[in-house]
């Protein structure tokens, strides 16, 4: 298995994507708070970029709650949520105005603050999402929080773009937007944890996360460094032949409902083909994974990074299949 449940799990740890469910309710990005800092703690990020961090998980997955309200509703999907005007912990939701009661009393509120209602109850809870990518100096930290909604084809780019930075509602990508430094984006996805392929969209952002760590300073002040475990272990996965790769990503696949999947190995040049369909095709070959899809385009990867390796194709086919007009994103 790639990924984990929010039991027992500390750390983060390269060559895996560790997942959690989140509540479907008020508490969303509450949990989504705590659960963030406690899976990060011992991965070395620097105490203001870990308060960023935790910011904006909680931002994507008060937005996230907010998106399954929408979709619920048959809303248009151009509102969007912050919890930046309560640190204290407790969710602060501006997704609309409360719901009206029909004179039986005043509407629920969580933490005094009214809540839109949920509307028919959606499959699927919303996940968090983490992983890292790269080594050494250019490792990063990837954060996605999955929902099982589509409805930011047309909300996500006019909310940004119309969002008053002064205002509550619809500040929240806007907050992400600069604490990333534009390192964030959107896009189809399948759950991790749902276990049948349930479609839907990640939104994510990334930090730089270097593992190669300040030992010594020399007389010159020049830092020297460090080898880490995850370099180690990206050696490891240098030594892995292509159709081991290919079987890894296979696997990967498997667990996001992709079957009949069509894999051909030639051992003799250390090359495998993963064909996924007409039009996404995986190429395992010398430490290098390749993903070709229609329109000519190409990403490649190292085998320690076969956990991205998936999950872009895993992309390319939803958007392949849905048709998405999406925001080009900086970075996958």
């Amino acid at each position: 298995m790639r990924q984990q449940g929010i039991s027992g799990l500390r750390g983060v740890r390269a060559g895996l994507c560790h997942a959690w469910p989140l509540p479907a309710d008020a508490t969303c990005a509450t949990v989504a708070r705590r659960v963030f800092r406690d899976a990060v703690s011992g991965i070395g990020l620097e105490p203001d970029l870990l308060e960023d961090c935790v910011l904006m998980a909680s931002e994507l997955a008060a937005n996230t709650l907010h998106a399954r309200a929408v979709a619920g509703t048959g809303g248009g999907g151009d509102r969007l949520v912050s919890v930046a005007a309560d640190l204290g912990g407790r969710p602060v939701l501006s997704a609309g105005p409360a719901p009206q009661t029909g004179g039986a009393g005043p509407a629920p509120q969580t933490s005094g603050v009214a809540l839109a209602d949920p509307g028919p109850e959606l499959p699927g809870c919303p996940e968090l999402w983490l992983y890292l990518r790269g080594v050494g100096i250019r490792r990063e930290l990837v954060c996605k929080i999955f929902d099982g909604t589509r409805d930011w084809r047309h909300g996500v780019p006019s909310a940004l773009a119309g969002a008053s930075t002064h205002a509550v509602a619809g500040r929240g990508l806007h907050l992400v937007q600069e604490l990333s430094r534009g390192r964030w984006g959107h896009h189809p996805s399948r759950s991790r944890l749902d276990g049948g392929g349930l479609h839907g969209k990640a939104v994510w952002f990334s930090v730089p996360a270097p593992l190669a760590h300040a030992r010594l300073v020399d007389v010159t002040g020049l830092r020297t460094y460090t080898l880490s475990a995850d370099v180690t272990a990206d050696r490891a996965y240098n030594r892995l032949s292509a159709r081991q790769a290919a079987g890894e990503l296979e696997v990967m696949l498997a667990e996001r409902g992709f079957g009949r999947l069509v894999r051909a190995d030639q051992p003799a040049c250390d090359m495998s083909v993963l064909s996924v369909c007409r039009g996404v095709t995986v190429w395992c070959r010398s430490g290098m994974v390749a993903l070709t899809s229609t329109g000519g385009s190409r990403e490649e990867w190292g085998y320690a990074d076969l956990v991205e390796a998936a999950e872009q194709t895993v992309r390319r086919y939803e958007e392949l299949d849905t048709g998405l007009d999406l925001i080009p994103a900086q970075a996958q």
